[in-house]
């Protein structure tokens, strides 16, 4: 969305610089009081245009860290989508052992490496864990945080991030 505006703003920046030159002394041109008046307009213009890209990168940057969506199948409650979820019945707390199921993608069922990357809002990362080779959509894990906050989950197919879960430790 603010990429669209800034794009707007940018494309009528333009336009006004193709008019100042094509035609100096025009009805539009002459609706700026000062030469001065017309450059602060278009420095004021760009400068928005500026501001909407980097909040569009900045929003874009804050959306890895929401909640995945959950769905149920089979009575079980899930976080994540087809591309790869993580059974979510309780919530998991920090500091202790939290043990589910994975579901992972079609594309991980008899890859050569399936790993999981997990990466803390705002302070790093912990080590990976590797899983066995397999040929069950279905994994069993062993899951330990240890911190409290949101957490991503990556899946790691083959050494390229397939898909990412993102879920809520909570404190003791």
């Amino acid at each position: 969305m603010f990429l669209f505006i800034a794009l707007a703003l940018l494309s009528l920046n333009v336009a006004f610089f193709i008019l100042k030159l094509v035609a100096p002394y025009s009805e539009m041109m002459n609706s700026f009081k000062t030469v001065n008046g017309f450059w602060k307009a278009q420095g004021a213009c760009l400068a928005c245009v500026l501001l909407f890209v980097f909040l569009h990168y900045s929003g874009e940057e804050r959306v890895k860290w929401h909640t995945s969506p959950d769905y149920v199948s089979e009575g079980n409650l899930y976080l994540g989508d087809e591309k790869g979820s993580i059974e979510y019945n309780s919530f998991v707390v920090k500091e202790k052992n939290y043990e589910t199921n994975l579901i992972l993608p079609d594309k991980a069922i008899g890859a050569d490496e399936v790993r999981l990357l997990f990466t803390h809002d705002g302070d790093g990362k912990k080590e990976p864990i590797a899983l066995p080779h397999s040929r069950e959509k279905k994994q069993p894990v062993t899951l330990w945080f240890p911190d409290s906050g949101q957490w991503r989950m990556d899946i790691e197919i083959n050494g390229s991030v397939y898909s990412s879960v993102v879920l809520p430790v909570k404190e003791k």
